[in-house]
This record gives C-alpha cells, sequence and structure tokens, in this order.
C-alpha cells in the first residue's frame, strides 16, 4: 500500500470506512458523484445509492442539481450525521464578501440543510487575490458552523502553497482532481499528502476511455474484477477518495465492491506503469492547476 492515506495491507473497508482530516473531522474513503444527473434521476439514484450503503455524495452549483442532492439526504431515513454532503464555487460565486457568503446561503438552502461537510473551491480561475477573498469568507462560515470543512479541487501545488503561506485560520483539507491510472498525478499528490491535504478523484474510470488497456485488462482478468473495479481499487489503495458517478444501482454496488478486494503489489507496479503524464487527462477542466 503505498501513500500517507492508503489502509493497511488486509485492512476491511466497506463504503463507512473513513479517513481522518487535519480539521479533525473524517471523510468516507468512498463516495458517489452527483455530476450530469438531473431532477428525478438525480434523487432515485443517490435513494439507490443510500440505500447500497453510500454516505459521501459530491455535488457542486455547477452542476445544478443541488436541491435533488438535499431532498434525498432528507428522504432517506439515514442520520444527517452519517452523510458526508459537498459543494463546489465555481467563478461566478469567488471574489469572498457579500457574493461568496450569498452563494453559500443559497446552496444551504438549496440543499435544505443546517450545514455543509465540505465545500470546496471548484477551480483556481480568477487569480490569487480572487482565491484568497473568498477563502476568507468561507472560512468565516465555517467559523459560525455553517460549514464544517473546506477545500479546493483543480489546484495545482502552486496553489496550494499560496494558500497555506497565507497561513490561514482554516486550512483546506482536501484537493479534488481528476486521477486514475493514466493521469496519476504524483508529483500533485505528493505535494498535497506533504501537508495532510487528502486527493479526492474525479473521473476516477476515465470515463472509460482506457477500457481494454491491455495491462488494465490483465489485471481485471487476473483478479476476475471488472476493469472498472481495477481502476477504482488502485485509488482506494493509494489512499484516494474515488468519487465515481453512476445513476445505475447495479453498478454503484459493483463500484463500491472496489473496497472488497485487494491488488497485489506488483499489480499496483503495473498500474503505476499506465501514467501519461499531461497527456492522460480527459477532463479539461484539469487544466486549470496550471494556471496563475
Amino acid at each position: 500500500m503505498t501513500g500517507r492515506f492508503a489502509p493497511a495491507r488486509g485492512e476491511m473497508l466497506s463504503l463507512s470506512s473513513s479517513l481522518t482530516m487535519v480539521d479533525g473531522h473524517t471523510m468516507p474513503r468512498f463516495g458517489i458523484g452527483a455530476w450530469d444527473m438531473r431532477g428525478a434521476e438525480c434523487r432515485t439514484a443517490l435513494q439507490h445509492a443510500f440505500r447500497a450503503g453510500y454516505r459521501h455524495v459530491d455535488s457542486a452549483r455547477y452542476y445544478r442539481n443541488e436541491a435533488e442532492c438535499g431532498a434525498s439526504i432528507r428522504e432517506c431515513g439515514v442520520a444527517r450525521s452519517e452523510i458526508f454532503a459537498t459543494t463546489k464555487l465555481y467563478l461566478n460565486d469567488m471574489g469572498g464578501g457579500a457574493k461568496t457568503r450569498s452563494a453559500v446561503e443559497d446552496s444551504l438552502a438549496k440543499w435544505g440543510l443546517d450545514y455543509l461537510d465540505l465545500v470546496l473551491l471548484h477551480a483556481p480561475d480568477g487569480g490569487k487575490r480572487f482565491r484568497l477573498d473568498s477563502w476568507a469568507t468561507l472560512t468565516e462560515l465555517v467559523q459560525e458552523g455553517r460549514i464544517r470543512s473546506l477545500g479546493v479541487s483543480n489546484f495545482g501545488a502552486h496553489h496550494i502553497r499560496e494558500l497555506l503561506d497565507s497561513n490561514p485560520a482554516v486550512r483546506p483539507v482536501c484537493n479534488q482532481i481528476e486521477c486514475h491510472p493514466f493521469f496519476a498525478q504524483k508529483e500533485l499528490r505528493a505535494a498535497c499528502e506533504k501537508e495532510g491535504i487528502i486527493v479526492q478523484a474525479y473521473c476516477p474510470l476515465a470515463r472509460g476511455q482506457y477500457y481494454g488497456d491491455k495491462t488494465l485488462k490483465k489485471v481485471a482478468d487476473e483478479t476476475g474484477k471488472t476493469q472498472a473495479q481495477v481502476m477504482l481499487r488502485w485509488l482506494v489503495q493509494h489512499g484516494i477518495v474515488a468519487l465515481p458517478k453512476s445513476s445505475n444501482p447495479q453498478r454503484q454496488v459493483e463500484n463500491a465492491d472496489s473496497l472488497k478486494f485487494e491488488l497485489s503489489d506488483e499489480q499496483m507496479k503495473e498500474l503505476d506503469a499506465l501514467d501519461r503524464g499531461d497527456k492522460g487527462w480527459v477532463e479539461i477542466q484539469t487544466q486549470s492547476q496550471h494556471c496563475d
């Protein structure tokens, strides 16, 4: 096993397994992404996910489905304290002050929740002052109890350093980035882990673009698992929180089953070798991590 947040060899994991963040709160090791799910599809998909044991939901203001995510949480019969709800602020919400505060209050109203477990800056676009002023306002909302934890998304190592050098009263607990064996982001992951920042992976299956790769298929055949499960397990064993999106109940269960088997050290090395560096990404937003 590798990575600061990696599970121990042989450790039994489930959808309720969690990591302790730098601020003392906990985050489930595995979650479901709500990107591109709308209306009834979103509510139904999340209800299935909660019944399957999922307790970590990742959304964003940009996704336009916070109301459906919140309704699913309120209606699922699971205690609010057991569910980890994340949203993200995008460019139009940032800059700090009344604009950022209003965005969070609007999100809370849409979710219909008293607090959000995690709020992320969706991307570093906008410049240094824009980012730091946004963080200052979000810090006030943490201190008021409206938000539990703060994090970032699509931030490069230099953006992380900039934020930490500002000596924030609330430290970032995670950086959500595109990550999978073909876009492993080793240097960025190392920079985050050095500071106790958990890496979350969006597009953990690379939207299926690498299915059929001979090494991926070989490892899947050896383990008797699907190629998707192998990609997700690679993340789990590196201590990365995977957030696969699926509205298919069977696929949700299959994804979660990646917590129930292990890859050998040799298989992990084979998958590590698939990294294509900055040619491996599938989501253009990931390139924001290179901006000033």
